[in-house]
């Protein structure tokens, strides 16, 4: 069975549970507290995964002196999506805009937004170079970043030049390894996993009546994800592999993922499949996967900062009661694709990062109005999120077919 299959099919059973159980307010907070822990079980697999595959694949690249191309596409792609996506966002809430519902109940308690202190400048050098490079990776729950960084040093310096430096090399290739199947056995058993997470997404749309309070910004939202994930992407990921893959197949092939992405809201629990089937479902290179994926958690968040534009704009739209300028819709695009660099610093709250910090930027105070935003956030960060895992999985397609390897188009996703 195809895994995207099994991943649907649990959120089939996912749907039928919230629909007998979901008024319990003890199904919801077991479904919560369950989907918390298979969250956190993604960066279990996750995070050693980042510091082996990372530094693994920078040596492998340093070796056949593939670093440069692996560096150009990676932040070329970057930068394309991550601008195209925002001002995408402002051409369709122009052509179609949609007022925030501030009347959810959502933001009622704002101790929710305890995770969300601002950090200052210091804090997140500090934390992006601790004093002990072992604290990154016991303590790296919700930023990936530093163990990259540690991952990048160590990568660089085993270039297997030497013969010394060889049997260290050939070991991390082998724990590389080691860890890829680890998470291929999580792609597998992910079904399990999309039930919960699926039962507390459903439990918690139903609660908030989102269907009922935000019908037209739903239908914007899905209007404008769809529209990106099978026009926009595929046509930029067409032009700069010069049409020599076809984008429909990454669509399809990673749906998995996507899904995973949008029912748990975090990268942790996604990036694992994505790497993974990114391997087996595009015949991306293992280097190149164990990356490029990782980096793009960090540098590849358009789609996150495309769903914070739309909400900043609804927001206030609803606020003003007119609709934004053509200048502010411009200026509220770029600030979101400026500030969605910042959002790894608080995974899990993607969305509702960037949507306050350009707020703040722009100097607009709505009274407390943003905080609406909280009720929908398993919507907009899923939406968000699963955006962000398509465009990992495209740039590490563009950038395993840039760097001259031919790409096996074998489908071979099964459990």
């Amino acid at each position: 069975m195809k895994t995207w299959i099994s991943y649907l099919a649990a959120t089939a059973f996912g749907l039928a549970a919230t629909l007998l159980f979901g008024e319990s307010a003890l199904f919801s907070q077991i479904m919560y507290t369950i989907t918390a822990l298979f969250v956190q079980l993604g960066g279990f697999v996750l995070i050693p995964l980042v510091f082996i595959g990372f530094a693994s694949g920078i040596a492998s690249l340093r070796k056949d002196s593939k670093g440069g191309v692996f560096a150009r596409t990676t932040i070329l792609w970057s930068i394309l999506t991550t601008l195209l996506l925002t001002l995408a966002a402002g051409v369709v809430f122009r052509f179609f805009p949609a007022l925030f519902p501030a009347s959810s109940s959502a933001g009622s308690d704002p101790r929710s937004l305890s995770i969300i202190t601002p950090q200052s400048l210091s804090q997140i050098f500090s934390a992006t170079l601790p004093v002990n490079p072992f604290y990154s990776l016991v303590n790296a729950e919700s930023f990936l970043f530093p163990i990259i960084i540690i991952s990048l040093i160590f990568g660089y310096f085993l270039k297997p030049n030497l013969e010394v430096i060889r049997p260290a090399y050939v070991t991390m290739n082998s724990l590389s390894e080691t860890m890829m199947r680890l998470a291929k056995a999580y792609s597998c058993v992910g079904f399990f996993f999309i039930f919960f997470a699926s039962s507390y997404w459903f439990t918690h749309m139903q609660y908030e009546g989102t269907l009922f309070v935000a019908g037209r910004f739903l239908l914007m939202l899905l209007a404008a994800t769809f529209g990106v994930l099978l026009i926009l992407l595929p046509l930029l990921f067409g032009i700069v592999s010069r049409f020599r893959l076809n984008p429909y197949k990454v669509i399809y092939r990673m749906l998995a993922p996507a899904i995973a992405a949008l029912f748990s809201g975090s990268i942790f629990f996604s990036s694992p499949m994505t790497i993974s089937l990114s391997r087996h479902n595009l015949g991306v290179q293992k280097r190149v996967g164990t990356t490029a994926v990782p980096l793009y958690t960090i540098i590849g968040r358009g789609g996150s900062a495309m769903i914070a534009t739309l909400s900043v704009l609804s927001l206030l739209y609803a606020a003003a009661g007119q609709m934004p300028s053509d200048k502010v819709l411009l200026i509220v695009a770029l600030s979101s694709a400026m500030f969605s660099y910042l959002s790894p610093l608080y995974l899990g709250w993607e969305v509702f990062f960037i949507t306050t910090i350009t707020l703040q930027f722009l100097n607009l105070d709505l009274h407390g109005a943003e905080l609406s935003v909280i009720g929908l956030m398993p919507l907009l960060n899923g939406l968000g999120i699963l955006l962000d895992s398509y465009i990992a999985a495209f740039g590490a397609a563009y950038t395993t077919q840039r760097m001259g390897v031919k790409i096996d188009s074998s489908y071979r996703d099964t459990i």
